[in-house]
């Protein structure tokens, strides 16, 4: 049976991915260097989405090292939402 949290992970995963995809597309056509923020951003989510597949399927047995690392990339998708939203 399949758990809930492999799904959850892996549609998030997917998601992220198609919006990155979308959003560099966006950048492309526009070349408006907010966009790149934000591409970068959903490159990131991917990424933590990537990793946490990859720790899951692995066995990672530290949970507190996993939510620092998850907590780092946090941080880092953060940061790029607000320079693609606040900063002019």
């Amino acid at each position: 049976m399949v758990a809930i949290e492999n799904v959850l992970l892996a549609a998030v995963t997917v998601f992220a991915f198609a919006l990155a995809v979308i959003a560099i597309l966006a950048w492309r056509r526009a070349r408006d260097g907010h966009l790149m923020l934000l591409s970068a951003a959903f490159v990131v989510f991917f990424l933590k989405g990537a990793f946490l597949t990859i720790a899951l399927f692995g066995g990672w047995e530290d949970l507190v090292q996993l939510l620092l690392i998850s907590a780092g990339f946090d941080l880092v998708i953060l940061g790029l939402f607000y320079g693609f939203t606040l900063r002019r």
